[in-house]
């Protein structure tokens, strides 16, 4: 009888605990919802927003941490339907095309800081702006095109690291600004170059973590097989922290900069799942770290080539340009784990006719 009981006992014990580690698995592993999202993509791009006009107003010039990010952004939160008034969008289309009237053109250069990665960026931002092609863009592809080396890199500077450092990065970007803006005649010519640009990246072993990020995009972009994406996804995967981040370096501690870029590779390369654990933890780390204004305040550690103004961006001092970019990623990783909103005004239609 004494056995009965005690065998009994153990298995109502056992039964808690499984239903407990049940409901804590549940809890754990609960995605974070819609209207959080939401709520912190709309209040980071309100201060992007207006920073990108204030940045391009003091500095004349557009930039890749507060204009042509912040344009790939907004254009994001429309394709999700978040309900934003950009009213700045001029502003920012305004000061791309200027800057590619210098950083594009060959004869003109000189006139500007050098940096391969300007014109890409510039490119990719008016993109996003719906900008139609044209001279400016046409010089821009041409510049792009004459910097790319025999193997299909493009051989990056790295004066200010992170967003000015990577072979692998700059790769990326410059394949797909080509591919976004180039005219049709110079078809067989890009495709000549996207193939030797593809083979790059697949030989490439990198080990800081935005090299990943861009290898990840770049064979995306460049129509590499989900096998060979996947390779890269699980290494970039195996990089997240325990507390849900992704760091720039082994030596730093997890942020906003490195976090929203891998999170938006693993999901622009459809090699993750948005509601898989591995994005879920990302976003967590995103929303617990985002600060009272709205903003993903980040340390810089590059040398400054420009003299300092205020940009209007938390914290409102020398790191606040890389706290614009990091924010601007934040924001475009939050974005893609909201639904497209053709999908939900489907849904709802379904919805409604049964």
């Amino acid at each position: 009888m004494r056995y009965k009981i005690t065998l009994t006992a153990v298995s109502v014990f056992c039964c808690i605990l499984l239903f407990s580690g049940l409901l804590s698995w549940k809890e754990r592993f609960q995605p974070v919802s819609n209207a959080e999202l939401e709520i912190s993509a709309s209040r980071a791009l309100l201060l992007l927003e207006k920073s990108s006009h204030i940045f391009a107003q003091k500095g004349h010039c557009a930039s890749c941490h507060h204009n042509t990010l912040t344009s790939m952004a907004a254009a994001k939160a429309v394709t999700k339907g978040i309900p934003i008034v950009d009213s700045f969008s001029r502003s920012r289309v305004g000061a791309m095309v200027a800057t590619l009237k210098f950083i594009g053109n060959n004869n003109l250069m000189n006139t500007f800081v050098q940096a391969k990665f300007l014109t890409p960026y510039q490119l990719l931002g008016l993109y996003a702006e719906k900008y139609p092609a044209g001279f400016y863009t046409d010089l821009g592809v041409d510049y792009l095109l004459s910097q790319a080396c025999a193997d299909g890199s493009f051989q990056a500077e790295y004066q200010r690291p992170p967003l000015e450092s990577g072979n692998l990065h700059l790769a990326a970007i410059c394949i797909r600004a080509i591919q976004l803006y180039a005219p049709a005649a110079k078809k067989a010519k890009v495709e000549a170059l996207v193939t030797k640009t593809r083979a790059y990246l697949e030989k490439a072993t990198p080990e800081v973590q935005q090299e990943n990020v861009f290898q990840l995009l770049g064979l995306h972009w460049c129509g590499a097989d989900a096998a060979q994406k996947m390779k890269v996804a699980e290494k970039l995967v195996s990089m997240q922290n325990a507390d849900g981040g992704w760091s720039q370096l082994p030596t730093m501690k997890s942020d906003a900069y490195a976090t929203g870029q891998a999170l938006y590779a693993l999901s622009e390369s459809r090699m993750i799942q948005t509601g898989n654990e591995v994005y879920q933890n990302g976003l967590r780390f995103l929303l617990k770290t985002q600060d009272n204004s709205g903003a993903w305040v980040v340390i810089t550690r590059a040398n400054p080539i420009q003299p300092f103004f205020n940009s209007e961006f938390p914290p409102y001092n020398e790191n606040q340009f890389i706290s614009a970019t990091a924010s601007n990623w934040a924001v475009l990783s939050i974005l893609n784990a909201l639904p497209d909103k053709n999908i939900v005004a489907s849904n709802v239609a379904d919805r409604s006719q049964k």
